[in-house]
């Protein structure tokens, strides 16, 4: 029963953030790609190419990424191998099996943020093209990685109710 509260109090929290990082990034997809559409209009059309446009959409990109990272944690659209996942469905194992890679994603979000700080506290230079310094665009994974922290700790608590309380559903029966 507390697992279980510890992950509906989870998810008021991590619900609203990942629909506003998933609409934010939307935004910033919509305007990446009018930055983009410029510049084709400006390079081809009137041969006369847009400097920073190419720098600015990659910034883009990047905050867009990990915007949309505890949405997509949470709605379990990653990128995925699921052969051993499928196999394992309908018994215990598959919710050990879901902990220990929730957990894998713990420890490689953990490592992420803590290279990613140290990579934004080197971040004083300048863009290429653009005039402001780097660290507005290092900051953007170690804080929206930490972020992503509470979807993999709700999945995780979520994995070990289901373990705890898990009932084996018989086909013919049902549960």
């Amino acid at each position: 029963m507390i697992l279980k509260n510890i992950e509906f109090f989870l998810s008021k929290i991590n619900e609203p953030i990942g629909k506003i990082g998933k609409q934010l990034g939307g935004l910033l997809l919509i305007i990446m790609t009018i930055i983009v559409l410029i510049q084709v209009v400006s390079r081809y059309i009137f041969n006369d190419p847009i400097s920073w446009s190419d720098e600015l959409s990659c910034y883009l990109m990047i905050y867009m990424t990990y915007l949309c990272m505890p949405f997509i944690y949470l709605k379990d659209k990653n990128i995925a191998m699921t052969f051993l996942l499928e196999k394992a469905q309908g018994n215990r194992f598959f919710h050990v099996l879901m902990m220990l890679i929730h957990i894998f994603a713990l420890v490689t979000i953990l490592i992420w943020i803590y290279f990613g700080w140290n990579f934004f506290l080197r971040g004083n230079v300048m863009a290429n093209s653009l005039s402001f310094k780097m660290y507005y665009i290092y900051i953007m994974p170690p804080v929206l990685f930490s972020i992503t922290l509470l979807s993999v700790f709700q999945k995780i608590i979520s994995e070990l109710n289901n373990f705890i309380s898990f009932e084996k559903i018989d086909e013919n029966k049902g549960v």
